[in-house]
């Protein structure tokens, strides 16, 4: 059992290169209230700023063989940090131009029984998409798009680790994507 008193970090990432969870989870227990805290400064969402920091020590654990190579772990830590920060903000960005692109197009068109079909066929065609997943895809694709809950509640409700539940909401959102560009509809998630 290692001693938290004495925080060595170096031999801390020694340790977690050659796999130990217990040197994984005090680095984590020490570095994750402040990653937290600029994530929620910057994305004001307790939810985006809990999956940045599951994303920043996703990629600690991932790149835990190279570790101790980084001159200064806290540098590191903390440029994954900004990057993943920067990534998530592009991608509201993004998602807030199509969401007003879209209410922009909807708000000019009338409604039409043309419409209403059109509306009905992309629903039927996101029910296959997801008709297409596996029983684990679809649960935890449901339960982070549609009840709202973090990976790690996810993964609390499941008995799963965060990691498992990030692979199958991976899966799951390729799968409805390609089964969306295959229908040839021009409909793109």
């Amino acid at each position: 059992m290692l001693d938290n008193s004495t925080y060595d970090e170096k031999k801390l990432l020694f340790l977690i290169s050659e796999d130990s969870n217990e040197a994984f989870h005090i680095i984590y227990d020490k570095y994750k209230n402040t990653i937290y805290r600029v994530a929620i400064k910057s994305l004001k969402s307790p939810l985006l700023a809990q999956e940045i920091v599951q994303d920043v020590f996703l990629k600690v654990w991932f790149e835990r063989k190279n570790l101790v190579k980084i001159h200064s772990f806290e540098n590191w830590l903390f440029i994954v940090a900004r990057n993943h920060l920067l990534n998530q903000m592009k991608k509201i960005a993004k998602e807030w131009k199509g969401l007003h692109n879209y209410q922009m197009e909807v708000s000019h068109k009338e409604e039409t029984p043309v419409n209403n079909l059109d509306r009905e066929f992309y629903k039927e065609l996101y029910k296959s998409a997801l008709a297409t997943l596996t029983d684990h895809q679809r649960n935890v694709y449901e339960l982070v798009k549609i009840e709202n809950l973090s990976y790690s509640q996810v993964a609390d409700n499941l008995h799963v680790s965060p990691l498992t539940v990030k692979k199958h909401m991976s899966r799951a959102l390729f799968q409805i994507r390609k089964v969306l560009k295959e229908s040839g509809s021009g409909f793109f998630f």
